[in-house]
């Protein structure tokens, strides 16, 4: 009979009560999910290269979307997932009240050999501060958490180059009764377009983007049934101050009707069917007084994947058309293809993919608009519970419809996570970006390195 006395006294003891273990590692904390619905990742944006300066989202946002697709009531304690993070200095936060406070900072210092991302930028030296803060209840019953990331980037030799993004949310679900479930989520965002982009010729530099939708579902037998009402606005400045942008904004209403096929089996269909309105805060703002106010719908079918928590999914595919009042300009319409789905082969490794369709308003002269296609695929590794390593590569396609204008990114990149405490890291980050435009003498590369240090608790 083995003896287990080192496993059941004296200070083994109190140090397994204190950290749980993994099988896989004597001393890898065991997985312990956050569960926040308002940092979730569904779709993709390429890694970031959609047309927006923006920061690439943690490895484990699309982890914790495909979680979601679990059905509600099972336990989603270990799965055995691993969500792209160390595990040694895994966040714990501070318990205040009912909920749970996730605070971070993330301070990096680097180089760049194109600071303004655009055709004969010059190299520089940056820096950049990225705090963060999460939280989320520890209801019996009902959920609701919360999310504020921002990052500031500063280029010395420059400050114009000065790269900046915020993004918050807040995500409510109630449960209503056995089934019956709502779900409500609030959000802002501010980016910036890139400098490359056919958007930049007009001067346009901020973008601010509101969110609002909710949403009811109730499952009755084999088929799900979800209907949902949901805003997204988006509104347009410049830095500089010199041209105005108010004719670009715009507010996009959407109801929806989806249904989902409850079989249980791997492969589950659904459906999903939305009536559009665009209305623009200004009908007549320029010279030609396009009038870009717009109707339409979207279709959309596919699958759910669940196949455990090794393979889980969704992906959908349709047709989405806006109809402009301006007869001068043509409808906005084209294939939609949107996906994410996480496979995890070992419990060391796990591999995302991401697919996403955007449309997108312009104020370009005889445009009606563009539609931008993007995919990424991830693979995170935990090579031990300090360690941790990531490669991505990403992709994007945007068409403007009504002008001959196609622009084409790709993106690729690698990082390294080294827990050197329970509370501090050390980060270090390479990233390509190639953007190709139609437009002659827009086409342009970067290669950027950073490395610094991240603190939470």
């Amino acid at each position: 009979m083995q003896d287990n006395t080192d496993l059941t006294n004296g200070p083994a003891q109190a140090e397994d009560a204190a950290a749980p273990r993994s099988p896989v590692y004597a001393n890898v904390h065991a997985l312990r999910l956050s569960g926040n619905s308002a940092e979730a990742e569904t779709g993709s944006t390429g890694l970031g290269a959609t047309g927006r300066t923006v920061p690439v989202r943690p490895f484990s946002d699309r982890v914790e979307a495909v979680r979601r697709l679990q059905p509600q009531g099972l336990s989603r304690a270990d799965d055995g997932v691993f969500d792209g993070d160390t595990t040694f200095d895994q966040a714990e936060g501070f318990r205040v009240g009912t909920f749970t406070i996730l605070p971070e900072l993330t301070v990096m210092g680097g180089a760049t050999d194109n600071a303004s991302g655009t055709v004969g930028g010059k190299s520089a030296g940056f820096y950049r501060f990225a705090p963060s803060v999460s939280a989320r209840s520890n209801w019996s019953r009902h959920q609701l958490d919360l999310s504020l990331r921002g990052s500031y980037a500063g280029y010395p030799d420059d400050a114009t180059d000065a790269d900046k993004s915020l993004n918050t949310s807040a995500a409510l679900r109630v449960d209503v009764s056995e089934g019956t479930t709502l779900n409500g989520q609030l959000g802002y965002s501010l980016s910036q377009e890139d400098s490359g982009t056919a958007e930049t010729a007009s001067g346009s530099d901020n973008v601010h983007q509101y969110n609002a939708s909710l949403s009811g579902t109730r499952d009755a037998g084999i088929l799900s049934v979800t209907l949902r009402g949901a805003l997204d606005r988006n509104t347009y400045d410049s830095t500089s101050g010199s041209v105005s942008q108010d004719g670009r904004n715009n507010t996009v209403y959407s109801a929806s009707l989806r249904l989902d096929g409850n079989t249980g089996a791997v492969l589950a269909p659904f459906v999903e069917s939305s009536l559009l309105l665009r209305r623009y805060d200004k009908t007549c703002s320029d010279a030609l007084c396009e009038k870009r106010d717009a109707n339409g719908y979207q279709l959309r079918g596919g699958v759910t994947v669940d196949a455990g928590p090794k393979l889980r999914g969704e992906l959908g595919a349709g047709w989405r058309l806006e109809r402009l009042d301006d007869n001068r300009l043509k409808d906005l319409a084209g294939l939609i293809a949107d996906g994410s789905i996480v496979w995890s082969p070992t419990r060391l490794t796990t591999v995302t993919a991401g697919l996403g369709t955007q449309f997108a308003s312009t104020d370009i002269d005889g445009s009606s608009g563009s539609i931008i296609y993007s995919g990424d695929l991830r693979i995170a590794h935990s090579f031990s519970d300090r360690l941790a390593g990531e490669l991505g590569a990403g992709y994007s396609f945007r068409t403007y419809e009504g002008v001959s204008i196609d622009e084409t990114t790709i993106t690729g990149r690698a990082s390294a996570t080294f827990a050197l405490t329970r509370n501090i890291a050390l980060l270090t980050t390479y990233s390509y970006r190639s953007f190709d435009s139609s437009t002659a003498g827009a086409d342009y590369d970067e290669n950027r390195i950073e490395a610094g240090i991240r603190i939470r608790h």
